[in-house]
């Protein structure tokens, strides 16, 4: 079976690819700000879990009410609708002076997220219907790519003047708009018997596979919410907070192209189960170090593990769903991960103030164990899944 992409998708797929690279670097500017922020404007330290949880809580209402509007031909307006507003939310956050001003920007920018994310899967498998692991794998290498930017050249333009980390992206997400007409989904059969989601969940690997894939979007919600926080704490400047999120994503971007073609070749759950064992401990291990090297070196490490727990648990849900119900299916992923993304980012601030670093993560990480121990549980749902 070829793995090349037909050359009439080529183009269409590198716009689509610079658009969520947009999207995660206009989300990622202002989580090496947040304590500047703080500082700048005098909010509350709880406004930090509000500000970092918001979007999450905003972009869970794209994937369950939006998404599945993909699987019915509404991919390219979803997308151009979610470039939109990213770039009104960016434009916002340049003269948003008052707390409500900088939680409806952010929630702005969830809304963007949640109407396209899902519809951008649901056109790159479209266009890879037969490699749903290597699809899926060069979306989120493109989203951990805008993940790793955004931090750091949030830290940096700020350096150069406050408005500038924001229109920066803001000037990028005009362009990718202008060029998202030419991205069109490959031929995919269309819904004719809609499977409920109360279905979808029943059917062999789906349930554990999303378990797999959201888990760690609890630790990405402490993360966003007190990492700037946390870094600054322990002493580093803006632009090595930026520095850090590049440090603890370089690891899972590096390592996403073998997890995708490792998910289409063995068990995508099974993988992922291992993977999520093997990083609990240094989830935890983030609260236990006292000096920013030895937390980027625990961070690296577990964002390395992290790179095969996520898109092998995305894969098992492209390759358990129908595939009329992809998008439908992979806003099913999101959707709970979201929720817990917003759990973590919203408890995160409050606990890391009462309680410290090092209570935070250790509870983050019993959190986080609760999922692989019940899809070990329920292994017999799952072992003969995939072939």
């Amino acid at each position: 079976m070829s793995t090349r992409l037909p050359s009439s998708y080529r183009l269409p797929r590198i716009v689509l690819l610079s658009y969520i690279a947009t999207l995660a670097t206009g989300i990622g500017v202002i989580f090496s700000l947040l304590a500047v922020i703080q500082d700048r404007y005098g909010f509350p330290t709880w406004s930090l879990g509000l500000l970092a949880g918001i979007p999450f809580a905003m972009t869970l209402f794209g994937n369950i009410w939006l998404t599945p509007l993909a699987d019915r031909g509404w991919e390219r307006r979803l997308i151009s609708l979610g470039c939109l507003l990213l770039v009104l939310s960016l434009l916002w956050m340049v003269f948003a002076v008052e707390l409500w001003q900088w939680v409806a920007a952010r929630a702005l920018m969830g809304v963007a997220e949640g109407v396209s994310v899902g519809a951008a899967r649901r056109v790159m498998l479209s266009w890879s219907p037969n490699r749903h692991g290597q699809a899926l794998g060069s979306l989120m290498m493109a989203m951990l790519c805008g993940i790793l930017i955004g931090p750091v050249l949030g830290g940096v333009l700020n350096e150069f003047g406050w408005a500038i980390p924001f229109l920066v992206p803001a000037a990028a997400g005009v362009v990718v708009l202008a060029l998202l007409p030419s991205v069109r989904p490959g031929e995919y059969e269309r819904p004719t018997l809609r499977l409920t989601r109360r279905h979808l969940t029943a059917l062999p690997g789906f349930l554990s596979g999303l378990l797999l894939a959201a888990s760690n979007w609890l630790y990405i919600g402490v993360i966003d919410a007190i990492w700037s926080r946390y870094m600054t704490d322990l002493g580093a400047r803006p632009w090595l907070v930026g520095v850090g999120f590049l440090v603890i994503s370089v690891p899972a971007i590096l390592l996403v192209p073998l997890s995708g073609r490792l998910a289409d070749r063995v068990n995508p759950i099974r993988l992922a189960l291992v993977s999520a064992v093997i990083g609990l401990p240094l989830l935890a291990g983030y609260g236990l170090v006292s000096a920013v090297l030895p937390l980027l070196v625990v961070g690296g490490l577990h964002a390395a593990c992290w790179a095969f727990v996520t898109l092998p648990g995305q894969a098992a849900v492209a390759r358990a769903a129908p595939a009329s119900q992809a998008a439908e299916a992979q806003g099913l992923v999101e959707a709970y991960g979201f929720v817990l993304a917003a759990a973590g980012a919203f408890a995160a601030a409050p606990i890391y103030e009462a309680a410290g670093p090092r209570s935070l993560f250790l509870i983050t990480a019993a959190s986080v164990a609760l999922t692989p121990m019940v899809v070990f549980a329920r292994r017999s749902k799952w072992r003969d899944a995939f072939g």
